[in-house]
């Protein structure tokens, strides 16, 4: 903050962060969450909130087909044409669009951009599932959260998705 005197500036990011924090209670956190907790673990350095981005669009396509409904309906104003109908394409889709989303927000990196190689994946999966309190997390999610489905997802964060070409609906 520029002015930390600003007592209105500071009221609104406090009551910012308080509606943000009944958010996750609320909504349940799982795969982003407890995939990304690994991340910074293994790199402190890593801001909490890039590794999110960073693996949303995999832990997006990986849902979607269980919760295609509700996620095109949240993700319609970023991404054009979803219908819910919870096919691999329109996964991808979702997937794609976030992605590129996330880009236009200049939110650019992808794992590899910060350091993870293809040789850090069983790491970071092992400890996706033995951290303390993230097995619970990963209990919450819509699709089984299996050895091979997180290894997967962080599989598809290492690059970019290419989303080239991809309409937004913004």
């Amino acid at each position: 903050m520029e002015n930390l005197n600003d007592l209105e500036a500071r009221y609104y990011l406090l009551y910012a962060s308080a509606i943000a924090g009944i958010a996750f209670d609320n909504g349940m956190l799982h795969y982003t969450h407890a995939l990304e907790h690994p991340l910074s673990a293994v790199k402190p350095q890593l801001a909490h909130g890039l590794g999110l981005a960073m693996i949303l669009p995999a832990v997006l396509e990986t849902i979607y087909p269980a919760t295609s409904k509700v996620l095109a309906e949240i993700f319609s104003p970023i991404v054009a044409g979803l219908n819910g109908a919870g096919s691999a394409g329109e996964a991808k889709r979702l997937a794609l669009g976030v992605e590129h989303w996330l880009f236009t927000l200049g939110v650019t990196s992808k794992l590899s951009d910060e350091g993870y190689t293809a040789a850090d994946l069983d790491k970071l999966t092992h400890l996706a599932q033995v951290t303390p309190s993230l097995g619970l997390l990963l209990s919450l999610a819509p699709v089984e959260a299996t050895p091979e489905i997180i290894h997967s997802i962080y599989e598809r964060s290492l690059y970019s998705m290419q989303f080239a070409n991809m309409p937004l609906a913004i």
